[in-house]
């Protein structure tokens, strides 16, 4: 598994792994869900837009959890090309600029 690739939970959930590939202190991994963009307030620079196979979706980075790295099986895409927007978002949760 690499940092900001999307995987859909058993439950159907899609998460993105933010945690970087470096760290491996544990089995567990730092996720964001991806929500429906059509249903969930964006707020500017902390809810990254993304499309996945047509589909926009907005990354809730608010809503980080910590999941066992079991639970994310294969990789259903990535975002990596959004690696930017998604720091910046990081960054805006927690230092709020």
């Amino acid at each position: 598994m690499a940092q900001f690739d999307v995987f859909r939970l058993t439950g159907g959930q899609l998460v993105v792994d933010l945690q970087t590939d470096l760290i491996g202190i544990d089995a567990s991994r730092i996720v964001a869900p991806l929500r429906d963009a059509g249903r969930y307030v964006a707020f500017p620079g902390l809810t990254p837009r993304v499309e996945i196979d047509g589909t926009i979706w907005i990354v809730r980075v608010q809503e980080l959890a910590a999941l066992p790295g079991a639970e994310l099986r294969e990789p259903v895409a990535s975002l990596a090309a959004e690696r930017d927007a998604l720091k910046r978002a990081l960054d805006i949760l927690i230092d709020g600029i």
